[in-house]
């Protein structure tokens, strides 16, 4: 399956401490995040990655991340989607690579979607632990068309969902078959650099900065960077200006 390509969508940002993407790496240093979703190009049903969010409906976290900037709105959803020739109401599947608040906020923007999320995220969701609470909203989506998995599934011929824990218990890697191999949209919150770690550093990965398990996370970062040719870290900063995947 080589029809398909990946066209970024980014809509909001903001500047903050890298340590919330690279676990004991890097304390102090300014990184920039983005929050995109993602349209896979190429299937008769149309399909994303991720709602997206708006800057206005984000709550800053002072006593968590007192260093991060406000967000900004780079473009609406409208914009967005105007550039790929769609609107949000076209879309047919999303699929949640996990449900913290960056990723889910916008879901009533697609009225007809069913949207594909594991059942450990989704339980998560809705009762969220303590360490995490913060980076959930207060809604249960009682109104939204789930269809609920556990485990890697075929979403479509060529698109498929994969297991990748540890930042959350239910978040899923997207692998998209493409021209040029294998191109996973990463389950977790990440940069580049959790895959491209400093020289010196006795480790291929660095797991994400937030989570609920470090090994297990770390595991899910070593196993995208095995299994892909190309790999979309879902925050980072490069894909501002890119058209299209590969």
């Amino acid at each position: 399956m080589s029809k398909y390509v990946i066209r970024p969508i980014p809509l909001e940002k903001s500047r903050g401490l890298t340590y919330k993407f690279t676990y004991l790496v890097g304390f102090g240093s300014p990184e920039e995040r983005v929050a995109y979703t993602w349209y896979i190009e190429g299937s008769t049903e149309n399909i994303i990655v991720d709602t997206g969010c708006e800057s206005s409906g984000l709550v800053p976290q002072p006593i968590m991340f007192p260093f991060a900037s406000k967000f900004e709105q780079i473009q609406s959803i409208q914009e967005g989607f105007g550039k790929v020739g769609l609107k949000p109401e076209d879309v047919d599947i999303v699929i949640l690579t996990h449900m913290h608040e960056d990723h889910v906020q916008l879901a009533r923007k697609y009225p007809k979607a069913k949207f594909v999320v594991q059942k450990a995220e989704l339980e998560m969701a809705r009762n969220p632990h303590p360490l995490q609470r913060w980076t959930y909203l207060e809604d249960p989506f009682n109104d939204i068309n789930f269809e609920v998995i556990e485990g890697d599934k075929e979403i479509v011929n060529g698109v498929s969902v994969m297991l990748t824990p540890g930042h959350t218990p239910g978040g899923q890697s997207v692998i998209v078959e493409t021209a040029k191999g294998k191109v996973v949209i990463t389950g977790f919150c990440c940069i580049r650099r959790n895959f491209e770690p400093p020289p010196g550093l006795a480790m291929p990965v660095i797991p994400p900065g937030i989570l609920l398990d470090a090994v297990e996370a770390y595991n899910s970062v070593l196993k995208v960077k095995e299994i892909a040719d190309i790999v979309i870290p879902i925050h980072d900063s490069e894909f501002l200006a890119v058209d299209r995947i590969p």
